[in-house]
């Protein structure tokens, strides 16, 4: 018995480490976002959006991602379960290298009553998600 026990464990250390020495594994490089920027301009770290506008463009280019997502989440804290997706781009060229920037964006039509909110833009890759950061954004008043 013992002896069928050892050449059990003989076979699984060697089956393991052929495997190990056989099968490599690709980590993907990490998601980088080399900007975020909007049409509208930006005073003191908000976008000001002026009052009546109808629409919003967002751009983000990033590093090593297949999809944006844009989300509108209100100012405060721990709003994050408020958030709202407002749209999300593909990246639909499969022909693009790792650590090539890629252009993303999304035209957003304005459906809030005002906004004091951020946009936060989150990347998604083959095997990870990572927040790419946030824009804050305020709507001037209509008068």
């Amino acid at each position: 018995m013992i002896i069928l026990k050892t050449i059990i464990s003989l076979s699984l250390i060697l089956n393991f480490s052929n495997l190990a020495a056989d099968n490599s594994v690709t980590v993907p490089s990490p998601k980088v976002i080399t900007s975020a920027y909007t049409n509208i301009r930006e005073k003191d770290n908000w976008v000001i959006v002026p009052g009546g506008t109808k629409e919003i463009t967002i751009y983000v280019e990033a590093q090593n991602t297949e999809t944006v997502l844009f989300w509108l989440i209100p100012t405060g804290t721990e709003t994050w379960w408020e958030r709202k997706l407002i749209g999300y781009d593909i990246n639909e060229d499969k022909g693009n290298k790792l650590n090539e920037t890629q252009k993303y964006s999304l035209t957003w039509k304005i459906d809030e009553p005002f906004l004091h909110n951020h946009l936060v833009v989150e990347l998604i890759g083959k095997n990870e998600v990572k927040d790419g950061g946030s824009i804050n954004i305020y709507m001037e008043n209509t008068k």
